[in-house]
């Protein structure tokens, strides 16, 4: 695990950005097509401006959620809507854009269409781009979530899984451990006070391995997957 830590959420967008389009670069010339996933908030917006302007063949780079809440792109609480607005811009509005929300009433009815278009389109994730809650989530992975054993389930092989009991009564579509376990890279990115502390319980022996109350030491404590942590003051 790699550990970069900026004074400022400015210094740690730009240097993110520019570290992740570096590696985009090196996929597309060894492999001529790159996955990445992003995830919402507010934390990531410097980052995907910053993103955006970075110069590479956006054309051959696929962009898709780590997670969504399951409501339409005209509401803020749209992560769909903050990729468009933040990231699909500058040099990378060429990107192609892989949403998780569909037309289905809920994303327990929308799951298989979520699951099969994400087999359709993706071989492999290259590249994700992971936030933290301030109680220890990472993706739509929540404490105490009845959903949470599917969405660590590596064995299961389902690549997306539908939580229907997120805190603030939003349902939402994430990405699973099966799918990340096997990305090439993962960063992990966050912002502030109050995560930072967040981030230090998480790595304290005493309770390392409860993975329910702190899911995000899903993605610290593994070591399958090369992560480099982002964060700032």
């Amino acid at each position: 695990m790699a550990e970069n830590r900026f004074k400022s959420a400015d210094a740690l967008a730009k240097q993110l950005a520019e570290d992740l389009a570096n590696r985009i670069r090196e996929a597309i010339e060894a492999r001529g097509r790159v996955c990445i996933a992003v995830s919402g908030g507010t934390t990531p917006v410097r980052f995907f401006e910053e993103l955006s302007k970075q110069k590479l063949d956006w054309s051959k780079v696929l962009i898709t959620l780590v997670d969504e809440r399951w409501v339409g792109e005209e509401d803020t609480a749209s992560n769909a809507r903050l990729v468009r607005q933040h990231l699909l811009m500058n040099q990378a509005a060429a990107a192609y854009f892989l949403p998780l929300k569909n037309k289905s009433a809920s994303p327990v009815d929308g799951f298989m269409e979520c699951e099969n278009k994400l087999h359709e389109q993706i071989t492999r994730l290259d590249f994700a781009v992971l936030g933290m809650g301030n109680d220890g989530h990472t993706a739509s992975w929540f404490p105490g979530s009845s959903s949470l054993s599917r969405c660590l389930d590596e064995s299961a092989g389902a690549w997306c899984c539908p939580v229907t009991d997120e805190p603030a009564g939003l349902p939402r579509m994430t990405l699973t451990w099966a799918l990340l376990s096997n990305c090439r890279h993962l960063y992990l990115h966050f912002e502030g006070q109050q995560k930072n502390a967040v981030y230090q319980q998480a790595l304290e022996e005493e309770g390392r391995t409860d993975i329910q109350a702190m899911p995000v030491r899903t993605v610290l404590t593994q070591s399958q997957v090369p992560l480099t942590i982002f964060r700032s003051e």
